[in-house]
C-alpha cells in the first residue's frame, strides 16, 4: 500500500476503472475539503494505492502537514464525527502496544461535528505530543537494537527468517535465540545438548564440566 498525492496519482498508468472510482471518492470528500481548507489551507487528497504494473486505487483520505508532521482526517461513522490523526506508519521499532500505551498519556479531545480553529488545533496539538514522544522511543530502541547487532557480529548467526528479526547463535553446547520485532529485543537461552540423556551428562552439565562432542 502506498499514499499518494493528486498530481503522482493521476500520472499513474492506473485502470480506467479505478480513476473513475477515485474521482468518485474526490467528489463526496469536496463538501468536507472545503470546510476543512478553511482552516487547514494546505489540505490536500491522499491516494491509497495497491502497487503493481497496473495501479489499483485502495481509498482517499485528507491529509496535511503541519509541525513536521503528516496528519489525515478520519471519520467515525457510528458517530458521524471526524478526528485528525498522525501517521506513525513509518515508525519502524516501535508496535502498535508502545503507541497505544503512549497516546492513554494525554487526554484526548472530543472528536469533531462540526469543525472551528479551536478543534482542529486541539487535535494537533494532541497528536503532535503523541508523535514526539512516539518518535523518541523509536529512535531509542533502534539505538538499543544497533548496539545488540554490534555486540554479537562476530558470532556466527544462524538466521530464522528473511527479514533478520530472529536468529541463533550455538557454542558450547548452549543454544542463544533472539528476536528482534517492533524494535524490542526478547531472548531465549536453552541446552543444544545431543547425546544419552544419562545422570553422568547431568552431572557433568550441572558442574560446568561437560564438554560436547565436536564442541558444537
Amino acid at each position: 500500500m502506498k499514499t499518494l498525492s493528486e498530481k503522482e496519482f493521476n500520472g499513474l498508468n492506473a485502470n480506467a476503472m479505478f480513476t473513475d472510482k477515485a474521482e468518485q471518492a474526490k467528489q463526496e470528500l469536496s463538501p468536507l475539503m472545503q470546510e476543512i481548507r478553511k482552516y487547514i489551507p494546505q489540505a490536500e487528497y491522499g491516494y491509497h494505492v495497491v502497487e503493481g504494473e497496473y495501479p489499483a486505487f485502495y481509498g482517499l483520505r485528507i491529509e496535511f502537514t503541519c509541525n513536521d508532521i503528516r496528519f489525515h482526517v478520519s471519520k467515525i461513522y457510528k458517530e458521524n464525527k471526524y478526528k485528525i490523526a498522525a501517521d506513525m506508519e513509518h515508525f519502524k521499532n516501535v508496535n502498535r502496544y508502545d503507541i497505544e500505551r503512549v497516546t492513554k498519556q494525554y487526554e484526548k479531545p472530543c472528536n469533531i461535528g462540526t469543525f472551528t480553529a479551536k478543534k482542529v488545533n486541539d487535535w494537533i496539538n494532541y497528536y503532535t505530543s503523541i508523535y514526539n514522544q512516539v518518535a523518541e522511543e523509536d529512535t531509542e530502541n533502534t539505538q538499543k537494537v544497533a548496539e545488540f547487532l554490534k555486540d554479537i557480529e562476530n558470532e556466527t548467526i544462524r538466521w530464522e527468517k528473511q527479514d533478520h528479526s530472529k536468529g541463533t547463535i550455538t557454542r558450547n553446547g548452549l543454544r542463544f535465540t533472539f528476536y528482534i520485532e517492533g524494535g524490542h529485543l526478547s531472548y531465549e537461552l536453552s541446552l543444544n545438548y545431543r547425546g544419552t540423556a544419562d545422570y553422568n551428562t547431568f552431572r557433568l552439565i550441572a558442574d560446568n564440566l561437560y564438554i560436547p562432542k565436536g564442541n558444537y
